[in-house]
């Protein structure tokens, strides 16, 4: 009798030790992976990603990448105030688990300032990249070293790039960290000089594909690259523009991220935008965004080579929201034509600039940009009256006006023309609801199964690193 109460003195004892340290450790609990690179395609619906896996197999003869890992999930992307989220909220759910208002960026709707994967990763001396075709100081970017009531507040957002120090910021958006006695495109409204003060703070800067080839990255502790004023080119641009030409694809900014902050035993965390994708979902460009999901495929492509060696590391790759509501079929057809976009060599943007300079020139820009038109297409470029009277036009029925999505008559119709070749359609110029696909592969890699909400993602990379939330 007295040995079974012995017995069950030390069984209970056992339990309660046992469960002192599990809930010691509950907060932190072990790290699955040494690093994570997050890949966010913005505004990468499923569709789109779709319309790229078509393009790629037929023109390029290669499926997607990311589109063959074979752990997958679907997440939903609400925000705290609407069902259809803006990139500043989706961004703040997926650094920090939490939920907030559309337009702030990392401060929650009680006014509180999130507690991000980034702000941990600091703590725990892991090291930090951050890589975009957009502004590094556009939501989703600014999302890993930022906060604001106002993800419009882009020089406060700059400001506070040195605060945090990522090892790593490679993306576009020079005139926000350069003052404007240093450019005339300079959108400060004060003069400091963030580049300088970057390299004081020991960083190495580049602004050109050039530059960060070249570079030495065994001797690069910090690398700050700012490759175009505002946003980067579209993929298409950057293949067949000269003025793009310069500007580094997004798997080399990739790599070179990749390359310094792995250098830290202790582990990284990097975030790795297709910011442009949005865009041109935005803009109804069908040939722009496929181009960019392909470039950001590649992208992913150079991070599971990064993985080969580095078998510690855990890739995620997923999209903050849907944009545009992109259909891959038209009218009452059953057809979907998306080879007809490989004449195409230009985007939408490029095309509306050059226009405008020189409406004399229509024919010669569009045969030097892939677009052969017949006469109706081209009366229905000349003016929204003319469109009107035109049997079978769709003009602006779904919207009505001109406004920042719709930068102008000429965008909106060459839009309209690409879409009807193609046979895709669109339901908005804005985001949606639709839910997003996430991959992942990489230790941990199981944990992304299944339908979550997008705060689930950063609860996840939280445990995947072992740091406290």
């Amino acid at each position: 009798m007295k040995f079974l109460k012995a017995l069950v003195c030390c069984s209970l004892l056992f339990v309660l030790l046992t469960s002192a340290k599990t809930s010691c450790f509950a907060d932190a609990p072990p790290p699955a992976a040494r690093g994570v690179i997050l890949f966010i395609g913005d505004g990468m619906g499923l569709n789109v990603v779709r319309a790229a896996e078509i393009y790629s197999q037929a023109i390029h003869k290669e499926p997607l990448i990311f589109n063959e890992l074979p752990i997958r999930g679907v997440t939903i992307t609400r925000s705290a105030n609407s069902e259809v989220t803006d990139s500043a909220a989706a961004i703040t759910a997926l650094m920090s688990g939490k939920k907030t208002n559309n337009g702030r960026l990392n401060i929650l709707p009680d006014d509180t300032i999130a507690y991000t994967i980034p702000k941990a990763a600091r703590e725990k001396g892991l090291s930090i990249g951050v890589v975009s075709t957009t502004r590094l100081t556009h939501a989703t970017p600014a999302g890993v070293y930022g906060h604001a009531a106002s993800r419009n507040d882009e020089q406060l957002i700059a400001d506070q790039f040195l605060d945090l120090a990522p090892e790593a910021g490679l993306a576009g958006g020079l005139q926000y960290f350069t003052p404007p006695t240093a450019s005339k495109k300079s959108k400060r409204t004060d003069q400091r000089d963030i580049v300088a003060q970057a390299k004081q703070k020991g960083y190495t800067f580049v602004s050109n594909a050039s530059e960060l080839q070249a570079l030495d990255v065994d001797k690069v502790q910090k690398l700050l690259g700012l490759f175009s004023n505002s946003h980067m080119c579209y993929e298409i641009d950057r293949l067949n523009e000269a003025a793009c030409t310069e500007q580094p694809s997004l798997a080399e900014m990739t790599r070179a991220a990749l390359a310094v902050v792995s250098k830290n035993p202790k582990g990284f965390f990097v975030m790795v935008e297709g910011g442009r994708i949005d865009h041109a979902c935005h803009a109804h460009d069908i040939a722009a965004a496929i181009h960019d999901v392909i470039a950001f495929d590649k992208a992913v492509k150079t991070a599971l080579d990064f993985q080969k060696g580095h078998p510690d590391v855990l890739i995620i790759v997923t999209a903050d929201h849907e944009t545009g509501g992109l259909g891959l079929g038209r009218g009452v057809e059953y057809a979907l034509d998306i080879t007809s976009l490989k004449p195409i060599k230009s985007s939408i943007e490029v095309l509306n600039k050059k226009y405008a300079r020189n409406h004399g020139a229509l024919d010669a820009l569009l045969n030097a940009k892939g677009f052969e038109l017949d006469e109706r297409e081209k009366r229905l470029l000349i003016s929204q009256k003319e469109a009107e009277n035109m049997q079978g036009s769709n003009p602006l029925l779904l919207h009505g006006t001109l406004d920042r999505y719709v930068g102008s008559w000429f965008g909106y119709a060459m839009s309209e023309i690409i879409s009807a070749r193609s046979k895709v359609g669109w339901t908005t110029f804005v985001h949606t609801a639709d839910p997003v696909i996430t991959y992942a592969a990489g230790p941990g890699e199981r944990d992304f199964l299944g339908t979550y909400d997008n705060t689930d993602i950063a609860k996840k990379i939280f445990k995947a690193l072992g740091l406290n939330q």
